[in-house]
């Protein structure tokens, strides 16, 4: 599969060739208009989309005598009068449906003794629902979608507990800014509440709230400290990627994403972070509605520092020198020299390792394998944590080195990764997506930051496949579990293997955008200049997707299958 990523370096007519043979006429046109400045509304394009995925009413009429109709249970529970609620829930599909109303004196125990549902909705204020809501979610209660499930301590993965959907904002009769959700991640729940102001929670999930003895504020939150509790505690997750809600937004020029009471959501986090016992603070990001925390580190273990390097001393002292403002000083420095030809570039070595004790060298004989310099390196570490960084990167701020630290550190993380920029301050790396282009590729590539198109997954600390080898933070006792980076991988997708093996063995990959620094790698660089490494990267691609055909097949969880596998701005295909 070609992708965007394919026309850097390419003129205009080549790209114009490429659009129109895997896109078509339509959208090559759109292209140019947008290239000469004529604005495209992507309203008008969502709602192009949502014409051809629109339930026909004979679908919904066979939906009605359905067994599934009338197979679960449900209560509506809404923010304010039920009244104002009951017009568009009666119009579902599904049959059997109560009402409830949360007034102040209204907690989850009194839900369950007044209500004998099987599912509880949380419907916020201002919701709009569409009539096959409650029969997709019993389509996934009985075990019967196809979609993709997220599974947190699955114990009969038939049956999820806790059910939630993609969104879009209305306007009157327009639809318009889906927010197509990624599967279960309680680290993006924690910096952005994704559930949104409507979900599912099963009887028995809530509960297991009640003898747990959780004290949830079920008012004026839309939902967000419930959401907090009920993920902490799902056995099951079960994400629908169909946008079968809407929030009613007075304007089309309304936020991306409807989410009002922030002071109301951090206090959500600071009563989670208490209940957990986890030391934190919550700050709020420069952005309205979201947070990211900030975590103490009751320890900082010895973090060990793996740099290839071969020459280029200028670009090794520019990385060493960032590193050296770093707010976090326990660590030491692996220079894995790899053949350089400079005699200066030994005579640096030496200067560096007689003015900072921290760092030294060892030696690579071997011809280039980025795995094999890396797996050599690793086994004269002595940290706890390994961060394998290339030599032309640089950190932003001094906080970089801790906040991967932090990330890595917590419980069932395997590896963590960075904010990547390029000298422009485009962006290099946001995570990495498995499939994209066929295999894998960077989110968020040669965008600009900071740009409302792709919130929330620029701003959010949150759970990836895979993340760069450019700048991967990993435990040392998970490297040595799953027995380092595969050697057949000698040039490319060696840290995307990587992180799968990382996966496969139960642990979590994080990527964090408040670990930001600069990848001085050319937009342009490649490993295909000559045929040879055209072959030996086409082998590489050939033996990942050999490999991983089954993980490739499924999609990635964190990226929504209604999203473009062409590009990296989180856009669909329409």
């Amino acid at each position: 599969m070609l992708s965007d990523f394919d026309l850097e370096g390419k003129n205009k007519i080549q790209k114009a060739v490429y659009y129109l043979k895997y896109y078509g006429l339509l959208y090559t046109f759109k292209k140019i208009l947008k290239k000469l400045g004529i604005s495209i509304r992507e309203e008008s394009e969502y709602m192009i989309w949502c014409r051809r995925n629109k339930a026909s009413k004979g679908e919904l009429k066979a939906q009605r005598t359905d067994d599934l109709s009338s197979r679960f249970s449900f209560v509506i529970v809404s923010e304010g009068k039920a009244d104002s609620h009951k017009a568009g829930w009666m119009k579902q599909t599904c049959s059997r449906i109560s009402f409830a109303e949360i007034t102040e004196d209204a907690d989850i125990s009194s839900l369950l003794e007044q209500y004998r549902e099987d599912y509880f909705v949380f419907s916020g204020k201002e919701i709009c629902v569409l009539p096959e809501y409650l029969y997709e979610i019993a389509k996934a209660a009985a075990g019967c979608c196809e979609s993709k499930v997220s599974k947190i301590r699955p114990k009969n993965p038939s049956l999820p507990d806790l059910i939630y959907t993609d969104e879009d904002n209305r306007n009157g009769g327009k639809r318009l800014r889906p927010f197509f959700k990624p599967d279960a991640d309680l680290q993006m729940l924690l910096n952005f509440p994704y559930l949104g102001r409507c979900y599912v929670v099963k009887r028995s999930l809530l509960e297991t709230l009640v003898q747990k003895g959780e004290e949830i504020d079920l008012l004026e939150n839309d939902w967000y400290d419930l959401s907090l509790r009920a993920f902490r505690y799902a056995e099951h997750i079960f994400h629908i990627p169909k946008p079968l809600f809407s929030n009613l937004v007075p304007k089309e020029g309304a936020a991306s994403f409807v989410r009002s009471k922030s002071g109301k959501n951090k206090s959500c986090l600071n009563h989670y972070l208490e209940s957990e016992s986890i030391s934190a603070k919550v700050i709020e990001s420069d952005v309205p509605g979201f947070f990211h925390l900030e975590y103490d580190m009751k320890e900082e273990p010895l973090i060990s520092i793996i740099i290839p390097n071969k020459d280029h001393i200028e670009d090794l002292a520019l990385c060493l020198a960032s590193l050296k403002k770093s707010d976090y000083q326990n660590y030491e420095v692996i220079i894995a020299e790899n053949n350089s030809e400079d005699p200066e570039t030994f005579a640096f070595y030496d200067r560096l390792m007689e003015e900072d004790q921290r760092i030294h060298t060892v030696t690579w004989e071997g011809g280039f394998n980025y795995s094999a310099i890396n797996n050599f390196a690793a086994e004269s570490a002595k940290g706890d944590l390994f961060l394998f960084l290339n030599n032309d990167t640089e950190f932003m701020e001094d906080t970089a080195l801790r906040q991967l630290a932090v990330s890595v550190s917590k419980p069932g993380v395997g590896a963590a990764g960075a904010m990547l920029y390029y000298g422009d301050s485009t962006i290099q790396h946001g995570g990495v997506i498995i499939g994209m282009g066929g295999f894998a590729a960077h989110a968020l590539w040669s965008l600009t930051d900071r740009d409302e198109k792709y919130y929330p997954f620029s701003l959010c600390e949150r759970e990836m496949s895979a993340v760069t080898g450019a700048c991967l933070m990993v435990r040392r006792s998970v490297f040595e579990e799953v027995g380092g980076m595969e050697e057949e991988f000698v040039v490319a997708l060696n840290d995307v293997d990587f992180c799968m093996k990382i996966r496969s063995a139960g642990y979590r990959i994080i990527w964090n955008p408040y670990a930001k620094l600069y990848h001085y790698e050319s937009k342009s660089r490649g490993y295909e200049d000559t045929m040879e490494k055209q072959a030996r990267f086409q082998s590489e691609i050939d033996r990942f997707q050999k490999k991983w055909e089954r993980e490739l097949k499924a999609g990635d969880p964190y990226y929504n299958p209604n999203l473009t596998l062409h590009r990296a701005d989180y856009s669909m295909d329409v």
